[in-house]
Formats: C-alpha cells, structure tokens, sequence
C-alpha cells in the first residue's frame, strides 16, 4: 500500500434498490446473440464490488466514500414481510457513510422510519428535514437520534458532514423531495424544506466559513438534480436518485442509454445509478491542494453473473459456443462487471430472511389465462389489464369489512406491474403487482366531491390544465361507471356518472348524497388531484388490510382470472372513447 496521501475521493454510490437484496434476471442482447437472461446484482455482489473499488483506490493512497441515494424501502417481499428490519440490517452490511431518504421510506409514516434510523450504523443525510417541532408525545423521536443530519433552524442550514479527500475538505450534505407530503406519508410534524433555497443558504455558510467543495445526496430526481445545478454553483457532485437512471452508454448490450455517467451542469458533476441494485456506480474525484476539482472519471457497472441463460427462468444455459461470445462480449464491454458474491451477505439471507421469501415465491394462488398487461392510462391497446381486477378487490374485501361500502377507487401508480400468463404466485403479487406495503381505508364522501376527486385525478394524469405529478393518479374503480371528456372546461369534464346498486342496477351518483367507499391510506390523502376527497364525512376508517392482502384474499376465492376485467368507464382525450 503507499504511503503517499492523495487528493483523490473514489465516490460509490447506489440509489432505489427497494429492497432487492437477492440478484434479478435481466434481458440483454449482443451483437452475435440476440437475446440472452443472465443474473444481475443483489447485495452479495454490491458489497463484494465495494470492497475490490475500495481496496484498489486505498492502494493508490486515496480515499473512498459510499452513499445510498434513498428509496431503499417497499418492492419485494423482503419488505412487505419485514418492513425496514431486513433493510436496516443489509444496509448495514455495506460500507455506507451516508444515506438520504426517498419517498418511500415515509409510505407508512414516521413511525417507521424511526425504527430504520435507530437500527442504522450510518448517518441519515437529511439537511432539508425539520425535526425541531416534532411531536414530544410520540414514543420513539428522531430529533434525539444522534445519526440524523436534519435542518438546523438556528443557523438555516442542512447540517452536514466532512469528508476528506487528502488535504481537501468536503463538506456532504443530503436533500429529499421536498412535495414529500404529495407523493408519501410524512407525520406532519416534521415538515420538509424547499431543497434548492436549503442547499444556497449551506454553500454559502460553507463558504464564509472556508469549505469551497461540496457534494450533495439527493432523492430529488434527475432533472431537479439539473435544476440544483444550474441553480447553484460551487457543487462538485450530485449523486441522486429517484428517476432510476441508469447512466452510460449501455446500447450495445440491448438496455436504454438516457444520459452519460456524470452528465456535467454549471460545473457540477451528477450521477445515477439506475435501480434495484442492478449496478454499482463510481467517480473518482481529483482536487487540487487548493481545492479545484482537477479531473472526474467513472462509470456505472452492471453487476453480473458469468453464466447466461435461454429462458428468464435461467433453467436452460445457451450453449457453449454462445456462451463464449457472450462472456467475451460482456467482458470487453466497459458498463458490465463480472462480480462474484459476499459470502457473509449471503449466509444472512440464507439465516434470516430468504427461507420465507421463497417459500411464498412458490406459493401458488390464482391462475391467469392470459397475460394482464398494466397501462396506466388509457391508449391505443387500451385500459389496464390488472388494474380493474386490483380494485374489485379492494371493493371485495372492504365491503366484508364493512357492509356499507359501495365502490372502490385506486390510483393507477399504485398497480407496479402487470401479470403473465399461467401460475399466479403469493410473491406475483406481494413483490410485484402491488408491492407497496399500504393498507386501504373506508370512508364516506358526497357525491359531488368524488366526482371532483375522478375529474381531478385524470387532469393530474394527463397534465389537463394543470401541471400533473404524473400518470400514476389515474383512478381505477369499482362499482363506479363515468364517462370523461377532455375537452371539456374544469369541472365539467365528467359527464356521465353511475353507482351500481346490487337491487336496483345502475343509478346516477347525486351529488349530495353520502357514499360509502374504500382507497388506500395514500389516495385518501388527497395527493396527485384527489384533493376534494379530503371533505369526506366521517373519520377514515384504516383497516390492517394492506393492498396485496385484498388481492390475495381474492384470488384465493375467484383463483381463475380469464380475461383483463373490463370496466364501463370512458376516459375520452380527444372525440374518440377508449375503454
């Protein structure tokens, strides 16, 4: 090892790996193969990558700093059944020294995301977090855990760490989406800052007090990472997270190229490293003794096995010849890394957690005919395929709960996959389709304010007269019948609007009238254009019911889907209806 101290930082970075601790199969193709399955990432391999990126940069006297970029919660079965304990746990496993949160790691609230802290040997960069009201009632409080850099109010800053690069100090400061209350669940004690009007006042705190460099760990997404940049000047890097953009050129192996590692800003270098923990990113930063940062070289690196496959089961090897282009094609190719696995990460799995994941992966559920694909709005192919059948179980399951319910409504982000044909699995369903570990709640509106919230929901969807938050918030619903025209001025674009009655058939819904119905804890909050479902009646009624239970519950009483469950709704974007 030398003896000789550079001015050189190696950065590793991870971003929205959503509980995927075991390794994926994915899809590739060279040149002379055209489709191949191999096995891709997992936390084995991470860490095993880690510590070969680290051990070489130690080697060459520099230093090395790993951050986690947020939204390590919710999307397999690892946290449906474990909540944040299994990911405290494998995250711990890494070399982490620090972490921002991301929107999901609030889904369920604060309450959560208090256990995750406490179990965490890493710092919680969260410098746009205002902790300093915090509810002094609750149980176990974050303002008290020492390894939360929240917002300062006193001197209104992110609070931050310093890392060294050499004789350069950097100073590390984390900033989360700050519409947190739109997208998730945050107690509304702690609210979050404006992020930008944060990260000014910190750098120019930073800068009186002699600390020119500065990098930033956001969950705010790609392009508010370009907005930062633009905004602010004197950031040498972002490493973000939220839009799971996999940087780099990867074409040649048959995966979407959306913007070279390290897209460069107003002098600000920022990366991403895709999702799942498919792949490991890394910079390695240079700086001059005074502190200018002199050179930026990385990449991102798929994480693979060495072994390819014919089917995405990875039953059936391709056959020696091919496998010998296909290593040689992977291996000259500078996005791919073959990675053997931690053994240690491995065994925890194998210890702890993996037993029970596997057994429900092979749990067999349901049947589907066909495969059900999920659109989440209406086009050309038409409505989603899954969506109609999610919300009739919520329906089912609800008005089991409590006999007044009368209709269901779901948001179309909430559905996460669709479903191929053949076997469905406890696992197709709790990882996949709805992984979201989000229970669903019974309340009463007037007629009037659910028509608003359909009306509201769709314009949000396809940014009708109203910057949208997305097309996640399209409404899917049961025992509801209405008819949507684009065109038509704000309040007036639902034209035709029905409740079924299980004696009478189909009734106009009247607006004045009080109607019992079911959504989930996120929708009944009023986010992404439900807004008018906050003037419901009576106190929400939570039920300890999440969505994937709903649906399991179904399938285990109707276990035969054979066709995509068509509904009598019209979402009508231009003359034409599509249904």
């Amino acid at each position: 090892m030398s003896d000789k101290q550079s001015n050189k930082l190696r950065v590793m970075h991870v971003n929205d790996t959503h509980s995927y601790f075991d390794e994926s199969v994915i899809a590739l193709n060279c040149e002379s193969v055209d489709k191949f399955y191999i096995k891709c990432g997992g936390f084995s391999r991470l860490s095993h990558q880690m510590t070969l990126l680290s051990d070489e940069m130690k080697a060459e006297g520099g230093n090395v700093a790993t951050y986690h970029a947020g939204d390590c919660f919710q999307g397999t079965l690892y946290f449906s059944l474990y909540k944040g304990k299994a990911n405290a746990e494998l995250l711990n496993q890494l070399p982490l020294d620090g972490m921002v949160l991301g929107n999901h790691e609030f889904d369920l609230g604060n309450e959560l995301v208090s256990h995750f802290v406490s179990q965490v040997n890493f710092p919680i960069l969260m410098g746009n977090w205002d902790l300093s009201e915090e509810d002094q009632s609750k149980g176990q409080k974050l303002k008290y855990q020492d390894n939360v850099l929240s917002y300062d109010t006193e001197r209104e800053i992110a609070n931050y760490m310093i890392k060294h690069a050499g004789n350069v100090d950097i100073a590390v400061f984390g900033l989360t989406i700050d519409k947190m209350d739109v997208l998730a669940s945050p107690d509304p004690d702690t609210p979050f800052l404006n992020a930008i009007e944060t990260a000014k006042k910190t750098i120019e705190y930073l800068k009186v007090n002699g600390i020119n460099n500065v990098i930033i760990i956001s969950h705010l997404g790609y392009d508010a990472d370009k907005q930062l940049a633009e905004s602010i000047s004197g950031i040498d890097l972002i490493i973000g997270g939220h839009s799971h953009v996999l940087q780099g050129d990867f074409a040649g192996i048959g995966l979407e190229t959306i913007a070279s590692y390290g897209e460069k800003v107003n002098n600000t270098y920022i990366v991403q490293a895709g999702c799942h923990a498919l792949a490991l990113g890394y910079c390695d930063l240079e700086y001059s003794d005074s502190g200018e940062l002199i050179s930026f070289n990385g990449r991102n690196m798929l994480l693979l096995d060495d072994i390819a496959y014919q089917d995405k089961a990875c039953e059936a090897p391709v056959d020696e010849e091919k496998q010998k282009v296909i290593y040689n094609a992977l291996n000259e190719f500078i996005g791919a890394e073959f990675c053997t696995k931690d053994q240690k990460i491995e065994e925890l799995l194998i210890d702890k957690y993996r037993g029970e994941v596997v057994r429900l992966s092979q749990q067999v559920i349901g049947h589907s005919s066909m495969d059900l694909a999920h659109r989440r709005v209406p086009n050309e192919k038409g409505q989603s395929d899954i969506a109609p059948w999610v919300v009739e179980a919520f329906y089912s399951k609800a008005h089991q709960v409590d006999g007044r319910v009368q209709f269901a409504m779901h948001n179309a982000g909430g559905v996460r996959s669709g479903l191929n044909q053949g076997a469905i699995t406890y696992a197709d369903i709790a990882g996949k389709v709805l992984p979201f570990a989000i229970p669903i709640v019974i309340y009463s509106i007037k007629g009037k304010y659910l028509k608003a919230a359909i009306e509201g929901a769709i314009d949000n969807a396809t940014n009708n007269g109203v910057i949208g938050s997305g097309s996640g918030s399209f409404p899917y619903v049961s025992q509801l019948s209405y008819q949507y025209e684009a065109c038509n001025p704000a309040g007036q674009r639902i034209t035709e609007f029905d409740i079924f009655n299980s004696v009478s058939g189909w009734e106009p819904v009247l607006d004045e009238q009080i109607y019992y119905g079911t959504s989930t804890a996120y929708t009944i909050k009023g986010k992404e254009g439900y807004a008018p479902l906050l003037n419901k009646e009576d106190e929400v009624i939570t039920t300890n019911l999440s969505m994937a239970d709903c649906f399991i519950d179904y399938l285990m009483h109707y276990p035969n889907l054979t066709k995509p469950k068509m509904t009598l709704n019209r979402y009508n974007k231009n003359s034409t209806a599509i249904i």
